[in-house]
């Protein structure tokens, strides 16, 4: 039984037009970058909130060393962002002995701060992604 199929030519010239529309909007920011920034907000704010004692004191080298880096583009494809403490931030040089712990003279228990955060808020992340390429795909 022979099947005949039409429009797949169409069909992927229009999802190659979208896929460069959300790349390079005209309103200044590619939709990808402003989504992908926007998703990384509640991970960073619990990251900071996970890296004080008291939540409610929020201060210091390692609270403002936590940052969202740039969206850099993938070497194979897609984009990403960081969110965390960068090299080149006052405070990152003792992170990682906060986050692992350490041993020395006077050792330290590990007071994970990261990845608390994110597995903690991804879900959250995840929805702002899901929604906002949702409402870009909805706006071309």
């Amino acid at each position: 039984m022979p099947l005949n199929t039409n429009g797949f030519d169409s069909l992927m010239t229009d999802i190659g037009n979208m896929a460069n529309q959300m790349d390079a909007d005209g309103a200044g920011a590619p939709i990808a970058r402003r989504i992908l920034q926007a998703a990384a907000q509640p991970i960073h704010q619990q990251m900071r909130a996970n890296a004080s004692k008291d939540p409610k004191i929020i201060s210091g080298d390692l609270h403002d060393s936590i940052a969202i880096g740039n969206v850099r583009k993938r070497r194979n494809s897609g984009k990403s962002i960081t969110i965390g403490v960068h090299r080149k931030e006052r405070g990152a040089y003792y992170a990682t002995p906060v986050e692992y712990g350490h041993g020395g003279p006077a050792p330290a228990p590990a007071h994970p701060f990261i990845r608390p955060a994110y597995d903690t808020r991804a879900d959250e992340a995840y929805e702002i992604i899901r929604d906002g390429l949702r409402d870009a795909i909805d706006n071309l």
